[in-house]
């Protein structure tokens, strides 16, 4: 018995040092595998900034806690961008090597161009990407809650954000270049900025497709004149939003024009619109004349749902040479599109 006992314990001693050994080798190809990013990614002009970092995980996963995180986008990226995050843990369990999960804890800011930075911390905020072997990764998936913007008085909250992505560099595959699906629940605008149809939107979705090949990277007008050169479009194939009285479900496409103009159809529902009307007149949006002679016109087209449900609208929306149109009817004339560093604009050097 006793010989038994030591060979047991032997044992666990051999694989407690295995499994050390192994958790010990995962975290040296982690913290290899960020330092060679960092380094190509400051080599394409990316700034990267962290602090000390900090390992962790034993036993079952191999951690790398990155504080102090700063990243600002290269030039080839159009405009510019800053994230900064207090603290990122990378982890990849044992069980799961080839998934590598990124959480988020602290303070976060995003900045684009010359505007301010914009604060926001969440409960939870973790991204997973997928790490097939022999290549790069081509996939993520965004799981956040308790997001908070700005300042608490005045910001803007969402209870549940999930997200996810794919995409594809490869040119010529037939495959769309990114697909991106977003679901939000709980979401309350800022009370300051006087929401029309109130502050609180119950849940929006959206599901996304960038068709055609990514373009080189550029300015704005050249990556969108070459993926309009490439055929591409985006195909927004479902939305549903619910704020406040209305609900707006159905698809849109757009491509851009010969003029680098948006350009596309759309084919949306529309349940509540008597109430949401209501509103718009009541916080000026639209005159009380206006908004009867749309009750009126709507009411005509309306048609009740199957089952007893509430009465909605199908329209049916073109957007062609800066007109948006539903059928026949052109409803609204809309302001030329200027890319920022176009040839002549404001923006350009």
């Amino acid at each position: 018995m006793r010989r038994l006992l030591i060979v047991l314990l032997a044992v666990l001693v051999a694989a407690g040092g295995a499994s050390f050994l192994v958790w010990r080798w995962a975290e040296g190809q982690m913290a290899d595998g960020v330092a060679a990013w960092a380094d190509s990614m400051r080599a394409q002009g990316w700034k990267i900034a962290v602090g000390a970092p900090e390992r962790g995980g034993w036993p079952l996963a191999a951690a790398f806690t990155l504080p102090d995180v700063a990243v600002a986008a290269g030039p080839e990226l159009p405009g510019q961008a800053t994230w900064t995050a207090q603290r990122v843990t990378l982890r990849a369990d044992v069980l799961r090597p080839y998934q590598l999960v990124a959480r988020v804890a602290g303070q976060q800011t995003v900045q684009y161009g010359g505007g301010p930075a914009i604060p926001f911390s969440a409960d939870r905020f973790e991204v997973t990407i997928p790490l097939p072997a022999g290549a790069p990764p081509r996939a993520a998936a965004l799981d956040a809650a308790g997001l908070r913007f700005g300042p608490p008085a005045d910001g803007m909250t969402v209870g549940l954000l999930e997200g996810q992505s794919t995409w594809n560099t490869a040119a010529g595959t037939g495959q769309p270049a990114v697909t991106l699906r977003l679901s939000a629940e709980a979401i309350a605008l800022p009370p300051a900025s006087h929401p029309p149809l109130g502050s609180n939107i119950a849940s929006a979705t959206i599901d996304s497709t960038l068709s055609g090949p990514l373009p080189p990277p550029g300015g704005f007008s050249a990556m969108a004149a070459a993926w309009r050169s490439g055929g591409g479009t985006l195909d927004l194939s479902h939305i549903a939003i619910g704020w406040g009285p209305l609900g707006v479900t159905g698809g849109v496409t757009l491509s851009l024009d010969a003029a680098m103009q948006p350009a596309g159809t759309a084919n949306l529902r529309l349940v509540g619109y008597d109430d949401a009307l209501a509103d718009l007149a009541a916080e000026h949006v639209l005159s009380a004349h206006a908004a009867q002679a749309a009750k009126a016109v709507l009411g005509l087209l309306a048609q009740s749902a199957q089952g007893g449900g509430a009465a909605g609208i199908a329209v049916p929306l073109t957007l062609r040479d800066q007109t948006l149109s539903m059928g026949l009817f052109p409803l609204a004339r809309l302001p030329r599109l200027l890319w920022p560093d176009a040839p002549g604009s404001a923006n350009s050097n």
